[in-house]
């Protein structure tokens, strides 16, 4: 009996070691990843103000004092949601503020964003971008499934053959292009990101932290 009882408490203590083996092998060669660093939120100045804010579809008139500068991804759902909230306080604040919005497309995560940016740039062609980017974030999730015409007859382009070819021919891609090389170039890492008067802001602002940025100005 004492030799059985032996026998079962070296067993155990043999099991216990492998256990502890491999957990210990598994730390040394399958350690837990890391985080995924995540990108910087806070704002911070640019030194490419006047750059930034030299092109892009403005939707808003040019005299207003508050110039917005959004970057911004057709494909994106934070995007969509700051497109409300950028529509209702340039509701509020008709004579004051305005939007100049550039393409930064995330071709990783968001297959169709350029080609929709694209798509945008054709529309504006005929002063529709405005109309068509609204029913892009409208209907975000028929982007890719929905034909860029449709959006077109949509947003009221009253020449469709030509949207199409404009769209076939690719020639504004060129245009979206320099716009995400420009975010790039400026440290922008999320979409959407603003700058306002030299600064950078990004992720999605809520209506009252915007509000705050246009009238206020934190720092």
């Amino acid at each position: 009996m004492k030799s059985k009882l032996l026998d079962l408490a070296t067993w155990l203590m043999v099991a216990c070691a492998l256990v502890v083996t491999a957990a210990v092998a598994r730390r040394e060669f399958f350690p837990a990843p890391a985080a995924a660093a995540q990108p910087d939120t806070d704002p911070r100045p640019v030194d490419n103000w006047k750059e930034l804010a030299a092109a892009g579809q403005r939707m808003g008139p040019a005299s207003a004092p508050v110039q917005i500068v959004e970057f911004s991804d057709f494909q994106c759902p934070f995007c969509a949601t700051f497109a409300e909230t950028l529509r209702k306080v340039r509701a509020k604040h008709p004579d004051r503020v305005a939007v100049l919005y550039r393409h930064y497309p995330i071709q990783e995560i968001h297959p169709y964003a350029r080609t929709a940016a694209l798509a945008a740039e054709c529309a504006g062609e005929q002063g529709r971008f405005e109309a068509y980017h609204d029913r892009l974030f409208a209907q975000q999730d028929s982007i890719g499934s929905k034909a860029w015409e449709r959006f077109a007859a949509d947003a009221g382009v009253r020449d469709v053959d030509a949207f199409t070819r404009c769209v076939r021919e690719e020639r504004l891609l060129a245009k979206v292009d320099r716009d995400a090389k420009l975010a790039g170039e400026s440290g922008i890492r999320l979409t959407p990101s603003i700058v306002i008067d030299g600064t950078l802001i990004p992720g999605a602002l809520s209506e009252a932290e915007l509000e705050k940025w246009i009238t206020g100005r934190p720092r």
